[in-house]
């Protein structure tokens, strides 16, 4: 009986805070877990209160270049995501106010990101390698409130530092005689 009413109370007190309730994404990522360029499914399988979980896959193009020919990677990585603006501020002004209570048509949302992720990349005239990577990020999400539901667009800034024997490498010495730092942007909107 104590775990029903647990269960129920855990229920209403999980309403979610955050009006991006997309289920799946594509993304279109630069320098992320794919080194140069990918595009990827997202799905958000888990949704909590204040955060939500994702995982992705993609597909990734790399460039011929330094000896070696063009090739491609398949990038998968998961993810957690914690809303770091205060909704209830902006629902209680729209609730407090009798002219205005239905939600904005466009709507702003950020969230901090942490996850990790793997790349397997594939040279057809070289050594295929597999890269580990950890995700931290700043996303923003706008909200379109379109019926049926509303759609969402994402932009996210990411440090994606390697994860090495040695620790984490967060750039490296490029071959051109630069520096390569690990992180990236990506773009998406939900489906």
């Amino acid at each position: 009986m104590v775990m029903l009413a647990s269960l129920l109370a855990q229920t209403a007190y999980s309403q979610l805070m955050y009006r991006s309730r997309y289920k799946s994404a594509i993304v279109l990522e630069g320098f992320g877990l794919s080194p140069i360029m990918s595009v990827n499914y997202e799905m958000a399988p888990l949704r909590y209160h204040k955060s939500f979980a994702t995982a992705r896959i993609g597909f990734g193009y790399l460039p011929a270049g330094f000896g070696q020919g063009a090739g491609f990677s398949i990038p998968a990585g998961a993810s957690y995501n914690l809303l770091i603006n205060n909704l209830k501020k902006g629902l209680t002004s729209r609730v407090m106010n009798k002219c205005k209570t239905k939600p904005p048509l466009f709507d702003l949302e950020y969230f901090l990101e942490l996850g990790g992720g793997y790349a397997r990349i594939i040279y057809p005239t070289s050594t295929n390698r597999n890269y580990f990577n950890l995700v931290a990020a700043f996303r923003t999400h706008l909200v379109i409130d379109i019926p049926p539901k509303p759609k969402v667009f994402q932009l996210k800034i990411s440090v994606t530092p390697r994860i090495r024997r040695s620790g984490l490498v967060f750039y490296e010495a490029s071959p051109t005689g630069g520096q390569n730092f690990y992180g990236g942007f990506s773009l998406g909107f939900s489906i």
